[in-house]
């Protein structure tokens, strides 16, 4: 169920679905670029940004990102466990990753990073994500066509930065009061 003024959409609608590395022409090879392996994305939004390489090291083979947007782990256990980030403060305009990311990037004026992230990491998102994962045990990966393919609520922008913010603030308090920081 969804308020009445929201639009309820397929995920590819609103979001780019591992955008293309548009911002890497022109860029000289020896370019440091952000590089965040799967062991640097922790369980719901941690994030080690320290590693950079250089472009040519990583330019192909690896998954694009750039700051503000949303990686999902595809690959059993890593989805289960939560592994998935809102990408901020890279140090780098761009970065790459292992290709076992899913890159969701927020559509301007339909969604933003924040909701995006937030979706991502729902009990709903992650549980049927799990269900319909495909491959062999031990190799089983969410497909592309289940993340293009989920079905969401989307509530105008701005009460997208509403439920953003009051989702941030009750989990600082979560965190807070457990020991996390």
């Amino acid at each position: 169920e969804v308020p009445a003024h929201w639009e309820v959409k397929r995920l590819k609608l609103v979001a780019a679905f591992n955008p293309t590395a548009s911002e890497v022409r022109g860029l000289a090879p020896d370019t440091g670029v952000s590089f965040v392996p799967m062991e640097a994305v922790g369980e719901y939004g941690g994030l080690d940004l320290s590693r950079t390489k250089p472009l040519v090291d990583v330019g192909t083979g690896y998954t694009y990102f750039r700051d503000d947007d949303v990686v999902v782990a595809k690959i059993t256990p890593c989805f289960e466990n939560g592994k998935g980030a809102l990408l901020r403060n890279l140090g780098t305009p761009i970065g790459f990753g292992s290709t076992e990311f899913h890159v969701l990037r927020a559509v301007k004026n339909k969604t933003i990073s924040e909701y995006l992230y937030y979706l991502t990491i729902s009990g709903l998102f992650r549980g049927l994500g799990e269900a319909f994962m495909q491959g062999v045990a031990g190799q089983k990966r969410v497909t592309n066509d289940f993340v293009q393919d989920f079905i969401i609520g989307v509530p105008p922008v701005d009460e997208q930065k509403a439920i953003s913010s009051y989702l941030a603030g009750k989990i600082n308090r979560i965190d807070t009061q457990i020991g996390r920081e």
